[in-house]
């Protein structure tokens, strides 16, 4: 049997909670259910001052921080800059001494910083892969990420012992990228914590970054038709971000702030899932959207674009919806058939639910990710 207890793991992510986005909410699900196998785990990641860390509270987990600068709202995609950290994380990988240091997104400057250090640490280096092919993110952020891609994110896959990808077509981008081994572990849910509470509500809900990448810009063009059909209706729009603002201008010039709410980062995310009855989301570029498998573990079917590796987990008409990007004429047609149809909600509903409870649960992803570090540590 392998032995776990007391190995080293340091988990890397520029973002963590309460910041909104997917790639935080697995890695502090991912340490927690470490500390649960045995593991020491420590966290590194960059704070710009705006916000109080969720797992400052938890005693059990090292938590790292380095002063840095948001350029969010400058190029259109999440993404963190600091000097100071180049220091601290030398430091930081002194003080813990991990065994593994496991890095998040390739696109993360964490994972530069992890990658880096590897030159001379004799730690092992595991990269996860959360964001698939970026060929559709367009303006001056997709110009600024396919540069970074072809070079420095080439760079940090070239230095991993293993990549891991969050779906066969993340994996894909990884191989492409030079990575030396991959493997796939997908995203997971604790089915648990999202479980079916039906509603016959006309609700509808998008949880995600305000970023155009997320594809807010088509369902906002969908909204009016929508509303227009349903005037019962109501949108939930949970998620903060650059277009913001944006967001909050056409809802109020279209007339339908009466219908549409838009709350910000929340909490307890699965009392949203709660609510909704049709879940949208419909991105441009993604690897396997966490929120979308919230979604599928609460019984709401999710309205999604197949792209990545949305197509391997959700089969059109049987446990969601499946659209092509950049088509908000879709978008208002599905959503309002769903509306129309509560027979064809409830169905789609109980086989997505089937679906993740049996194949996509948090105990299966943390065995997978332990295996990895196995692998990478030679103890399989």
């Amino acid at each position: 049997m392998t032995q776990r207890s007391g190995r080293r793991i340091l988990l890397c992510s520029d973002y963590v909670p309460p910041s909104d986005g997917g790639v935080e909410q697995v890695v502090q699900k991912l340490a927690a259910h470490l500390v649960d196998e045995g593991f020491e785990v420590g966290i590194f990641t960059l704070d710009d001052g705006s916000r109080e860390f969720d797992l400052q509270s938890r005693p059990e987990i090292s938590f790292y921080t380095s002063s840095a600068i948001d350029l969010t709202d400058i190029i259109g995609l999440q993404s963190m800059f600091s000097v100071p950290a180049l220091a601290k994380f030398r430091r930081v990988i002194q003080e813990f001494q991990p065994d593994v240091v496991h890095a998040h997104n390739r696109f993360f400057y964490t994972s530069v910083l992890a990658a880096l250090h590897s030159l001379y640490s004799d730690y092992k280096l595991v990269t996860t892969l959360h964001l698939g092919d970026i060929g559709m993110i367009s303006g001056v952020g997709g110009a600024a990420a396919k540069t970074f891609e072809q070079t420095i994110s080439r760079f940090v896959i070239s230095q991993s012992d293993q990549v891991i990808g969050v779906s066969a077509a993340a994996e894909s981008i990884a191989q492409s990228l030079g990575a030396k081994q991959t493997a796939v572990v997908r995203n997971s849910v604790d089915v648990e914590d999202f479980s079916p509470t039906p509603t016959n509500e006309k609700s509808l809900l998008y949880i995600g970054r305000l970023v155009r990448n997320n594809g807010i810009q088509d369902l906002l063009t969908a909204l009016p038709g929508i509303l227009d059909a349903h005037p019962d209706a109501v949108v939930h729009i949970v998620g903060s971000g650059p277009l913001e603002e944006d967001v909050r201008e056409f809802i109020e010039s279209n007339g339908i702030s009466d219908s549409v709410t838009i709350h910000g980062y929340v909490e307890d995310i699965s009392e949203m899932y709660n609510r909704a009855s049709v879940f949208c989301r419909p991105s441009y570029s993604e690897g396997l959207p966490l929120t979308m498998l919230e979604s599928m573990a609460s019984g709401v079917p999710p309205v999604v674009t197949g792209i990545a590796g949305v197509p391997e987990v959700v089969e059109d008409n049987k446990t969601g919806v499946l659209l092509n990007p950049g088509e908000p004429k879709a978008i208002e047609q599905n959503i309002n058939d769903l509306f129309n149809c509560p027979k064809r909600r409830e169905r789609l509903s109980k086989t997505a639910r089937k679906y993740v409870s049996e194949n996509l649960t948090w105990e299966q992803r943390t065995k997978r990710v332990m295996n990895v570090y196995d692998l990478v540590s030679g103890n399989e």
